[in-house]
């Protein structure tokens, strides 16, 4: 193995996801960690939590590359009282730095909206600005909500993909933002979109884009975003190799959607998880 630092890893990170794409009150980059700790495998996971850390280290991983932070507010006291403080005393007592990659990775080229938009097969895909952490495309042929939905759901593995729309109309225009994108409702409104394409749709929200005429495809924000794990893996894989760096790279695939669905079938009700393990993602991409 020839390591690096975790200081030149957290440069090829900025070269390949820029960080100044990042929006103003994202926390991207290293997390903890000591930029001099040499570093010889990496692993990549959506979130970070104490089992992602402890899957890093039983990797032989030195470094966590996630997507979500596990920052974000200010911290005064870290204590296993909460999921930041159980993930940050996990990482220092095995030796596991933590860098994460978040909306800079939504944003960048070749990140995770403009997968987003390939696995929809948009067309004449742009950055919406000042949307940067969005993409605005058009399907090939005008496509009914539902059918959308269906196909939408079959090819990302979703179980659970809900509709926001007052008739199954036909639409071809999209906004797309992963995970929690309808912040941008006036946004994609503004862009003449007819449909988005995001996750976690809160109700009242719902009911503005009906009365605005902009169907919505709420396709939850783990279903969206776990695609991350491999954009990121493959990513540093590849500028890994292009340097002449034996780092291993290794995707978590042990993750899954927190969310239970109950779900009313004939015969009796079924639990079910909302979206397939991170284990699909990588068979799937």
């Amino acid at each position: 193995m020839k390591p690096t630092t975790l200081a030149r890893i957290a440069e090829i990170a900025d070269e390949l996801f820029p960080l100044n794409l990042a929006e103003a009150w994202d926390n991207c980059g290293i997390q903890i960690g000591d930029p001099d700790h040499l570093i010889g495998s990496v692993a990549f996971s959506l979130d970070p939590t104490p089992q992602t850390v402890k899957f890093a280290h039983e990797n032989s991983c030195q470094l966590l590359v996630t997507h979500h932070p596990v920052l974000l507010e200010p911290v005064l006291k870290i204590l296993p009282d909460s999921l930041s403080g159980k993930t940050l005393l996990a990482a220092a007592s095995m030796g596991v730095d933590i860098m994460s990659l978040h909306t800079n990775l939504d944003a960048a080229p070749g990140g995770l909206n403009d997968s987003l938009a390939a696995a929809l097969g948009l067309k004449d895909v742009v950055t919406p600005l000042p949307a940067r952490c969005a993409r605005m495309g058009l399907l090939l042929t005008p496509t009914r909500v539902t059918v959308l939905a269906e196909r939408l759901a079959a090819d990302l593995g979703i179980r659970g993909v809900r509709i926001v729309a007052e008739t199954d109309r036909a639409v071809q225009r999209v906004f797309c933002a992963s995970g929690s994108g309808m912040g941008y409702l006036r946004d994609a409104l503004e862009q003449g979109a007819e449909l988005i394409l995001t996750g976690d749709v809160k109700y009242h929200t719902a009911r503005e884009a009906v009365e605005m005429g902009l169907a919505v495809i709420d396709a939850g924000h783990y279903g969206l975003e776990r695609f991350a794990i491999q954009i990121m893996s493959d990513s540093f894989k590849a500028e890994f190799e292009r340097e002449g760096l034996e780092i291993g790279c290794v995707a978590c695939d042990t993750e899954q959607d927190p969310f239970l669905e109950i779900l009313d079938r004939r015969g009796g009700l079924s639990i079910e998880r909302a979206t397939e393990t991170s284990r699909a993602t990588s068979g799937n991409r």
